[in-house]
Formats: structure tokens, sequence, C-alpha cells
């Protein structure tokens, strides 16, 4: 993902795997005990802005139209060991590339689109998991796959965690592994250059203690290397005028390292407040952090929630960044998911449960958030859920 504040540029790719973040943390903070949950996620989002310098055509519209439905699968085969899956099926339409594919036709194979008309791109995805508690220990291996016009990626991983102290204290690491292929197009041969690989490789652990009746606090640490193509598909930078263009060209590794922390009190019987930093630094010398207070209302006796969200980004530029180079270099990105920035989000979450007649448990939600950042971007999203328990 080439954007460090995830999910929010112009990257596509970015903008899916925050809202499949979005949809995973949603699952993974359940806490009722089912044989089978079904749940059906539909995320969509609206991006607008004009300040993106990597635009093909110079007009710097980075508006983004992105509708996103995926399906999770969690199958408890016994107390101890359950499977889980997600199948994904989305689809994208987005200025730039609209611009692009009418003056190249890259997204149709060399037959350009009407200049005013919308140019849809899908992708689809799927993910497999297994996970296995055997005494104070649990194992929890990942797959999966995604496959799109201009990329595609298949990755592994596994998670182990381990409990003590009566399960209030656990430490969890994981390493995951990704391989990936991204299809560039040539500006000059008009045409795809081909697929290029790239692989990433990262390890994360983690530690969690209940600190009392009220209070939980989390602190990790994770570190990230990339290898091979690391462009965007499509960015492009000015080397002169508007009409002079070429594509952006970034090295070919990247490290990058995280601490994050974590503190969720009680306030009440009914309301908690959460407290969430972190700080992100990278070979490329961007330096970010990211603060994100919230707050958890629960009511009609626990079987209805709403959480209150704001998050607070900062970070600096990449050192290859710049809005325009007078000629060419070594390496150059207009990238503004790239260049320096900061950026506010604010929304709610809202979800309730009830129980069907024939023993069904149902929970609905929904979530919405706006999102406005410095150099002019802003997005608006929207995600709505239905799970249902056997």
């Amino acid at each position: 993902m080439a954007a460090i504040d995830p999910g929010r540029g112009l990257s596509a790719r970015a903008a899916r795997k925050y809202l499949f973040a979005l949809a995973l943390a949603a699952c993974l903070e359940k806490t009722a005990c089912a044989k089978t949950d079904v749940q059906f996620i539909l995320n969509s989002m609206y991006q607008s802005g004009h300040g993106g310098k990597q635009v093909y055509d110079g007009s710097g519209d980075q508006s983004l139209t992105l509708f996103e439905p995926v399906l999770y699968i969690d199958s408890s085969i016994d107390h101890n060991t359950s499977i889980f899956g997600s199948v994904v099926l989305d689809a994208l339409t987005a200025a730039s590339a609209k611009a692009f594919d009418s003056a190249t036709g890259a997204s149709n194979h060399g037959k350009p689109t009407n200049p005013g008309g919308a140019s849809w791109q899908t992708r689809e995805g799927a993910d497999l998991g297994f996970s296995k508690r055997t005494g104070s220990w649990a194992f929890t291996p990942t797959a999966g796959y995604s496959s799109e016009l201009s990329y595609r990626s298949a990755h592994g991983g596994l998670n182990v965690q381990k409990f003590l102290a009566e399960d209030n204290f656990v430490l969890s690491g994981g390493v995951f592994h990704f391989s990936d292929a991204a299809n560039p197009w040539d500006l000059a041969k008009k045409d795809f250059a081909g697929f290029k690989s790239k692989t990433t490789n990262s390890a994360n652990v983690s530690a969690t203690q209940i600190l009392g009746q009220r209070d939980i606090a989390l602190a990790g640490l994770s570190y990230t290397a990339q290898n091979g193509f690391l462009e965007g598909t499509r960015n492009t930078v000015s080397t002169g005028t508007v009409t002079e263009r070429a594509s952006e060209v970034l090295p070919q590794d990247r490290e990058k390292w995280t601490a994050n922390a974590r503190y969720v009190h009680a306030l009440g019987a009914n309301t908690a407040f959460h407290l969430d930093y972190r700080y992100y630094t990278d070979s490329w010398n961007i330096r970010a952090n990211t603060w994100e207070p919230s707050l958890a209302f629960s009511f009609s006796e626990d079987t209805k929630v709403l959480r209150v969200l704001y998050r607070r980004y900062s970070q600096s530029a990449a050192k290859y960044y710049a809005d325009s180079f007078a000629g060419t270099r070594d390496f150059m990105t207009s990238d503004s998911d790239l260049a320096e920035f900061t950026a506010n989000e604010g929304g709610v979450q809202l979800s309730g449960s009830w129980e069907g007649e024939d023993g069904t448990d149902w929970e609905a939600g929904g979530t919405a958030l706006y999102y406005r950042r410095s150099n002019d971007l802003q997005a608006v999203i929207v995600q709505l859920s239905l799970t249902a328990k056997f």
C-alpha cells in the first residue's frame, strides 16, 4: 500500500485495505460464541479532492467511488477450534483512472473510453484461516489471494498467542508473507509493461494486560520489509509542463517500523473510553503519528452499542516526493499519499442484536465516517453489516 495513512488516498488498494480492516475489526470484537457466524458486509466510499499531483492529466482530480461486498464465515468445530474465511468482489471507478483511460486506454486494453463516462474495474479475493487453541497456546495460520486488472496478490501467515495469568496476560506474535505483482502502464509504449513482482514480509509482537476490572492495556511492535516494484501502476510526475509527464520511480526496497499502544478504561457499567496511539517510521524518511480516542456506550440491556470515533493523523513527506520535477531523477514521486499532510476523521458506529423466532441470533450494524486532510482530499465512508449466528 502506498499510503501510510491507511486507506486514505488515491490508491484504490489502500481504500480497500482500510475498509477490510474495519470489517475485520468488527468481526474480531464480537464476544458471542456461536457454532457458525455468517456475516455480510457492504462497504462504500466516496472520495474527492483536487490536490493529486500524481494524476496523469494534471487536473489533480482524486475522486473515487468504491463498492465492496464481503461475505465472512466463521465456523466453530469445537470450543478450541474454528475455521474462518471471506470472499470479496468489489468495483470502483476513479476520476484519475477515467482521465488516464481516455488518453491511453489503460484499463480497456487499448480501447479508450468516453472521456465523460465511468470506467469501472473489479477485484475478487478470498481468505481462509484456521484457529486452534491447545492449553495456553493458540495457533492461527491464514492464507488468501486477490486479483484485479493491474494487480494480484497471494499471502500467508501464522499468528501465535500465549495466555498467562489465567488469561489476564496475553503475548502475541505473527509472521506474514505477501507475494504480489503489479502491471504498470508504459507511457511511451502505450501498453501494459507486464507484471512485475513485489514481496512483503512482516513480523509483529504485542502484549495485552488486564489491569483490573476497569482497565486493559496493549503495546505492540511491528517490522515490515518490501522488495520489488513499489511504484503505483498509474502514478505519474510532472517533469516540465503539464503535458510533460513520466511514470514515478521509487526504490525497490522499503523498511517500515511501527510502535502502537492501546488503553481501555470503563467509565461505568455501560460506558468505556478507548485511546490508541501509533508511531510509524520508514526508510523513505516518512514519520507519522496517529491518535485515536473513542467512546463506546451500551444500552438496551447491552443489546445495542454506540461508538463515537475521532482520529488525528500527521506525517512528514517521503524524501523522494516533490510536486513537480525539473527533468528526471533516479527516484521521484508526486503521490499525494507520500506528501506531508495532517488528517482528521470523525464518525459513529452503531450495532444491535436480537434473537429470531427460529433461535438464530442476529446482529446488524453500521459505520459512517468523514475524513479530511490538509492536501485537499476528503472522503465519506459507509459500512453496513448483517450477521446471523447459528
